[in-house]
């Protein structure tokens, strides 16, 4: 009796494993632009009318994140809640309002599918908050990014 009883909960055990990595490899990730795919976020300035850029935030003078989406690649990035960019103008406010807070600087990003594959860049100081995901082959979601931390120094906050 105990051997049927070990035998099922290994089973079920084991299915859930399977059903778990089944899920988990439908998601992309983010990884710092180098080797490959290197590029710095003035290259990318120097050469904006080759992408699909989209932020993130309350507005574009306070952004939390800028996405880049190559053209010419085959590939889509939709961005939930993100807006599109149109202007120079407005890409080089976005990234001059993302690098203005010091304690929370913004890095580039190489958005990579569940594959590995390149789909494009991301700018943002927020990385652990970004969610990807494969919603069909050669599209990946990106969920809306929220602000990061906003330190307002000390004696600022809560009295505790």
């Amino acid at each position: 009796m105990k051997f049927k009883n070990r035998l099922f909960y290994v089973a079920i055990l084991f299915m859930s494993f399977c059903l778990m990595g089944g899920c988990l490899g439908n998601y992309g990730t983010l990884g710092v632009a180098s080797g490959k795919w290197g590029a710095t976020i003035k290259d990318i300035e120097d050469n904006w009318q080759d992408y699909d850029i989209y932020y993130a935030g309350l507005s574009y003078k306070s952004p939390s994140a800028v996405m880049f989406d190559p053209k010419k690649d085959g590939k889509r990035l939709i961005g939930i809640k993100w807006m599109p960019v149109t202007e120079r103008s407005v890409l080089l406010t976005i990234v001059e309002w993302l690098g203005a807070d010091v304690n929370y600087p913004p890095t580039l990003f190489t958005i990579l599918g569940p594959k590995g594959e390149f789909f494009g860049y991301m700018y943002t100081s927020a990385m652990e908050d970004v969610v990807i995901e494969e919603i069909e082959p050669g599209t990946l979601k990106i969920d809306n990014i929220p602000l990061p931390p906003f330190d307002y120094g000390p004696g600022s906050g809560r009295a505790g």
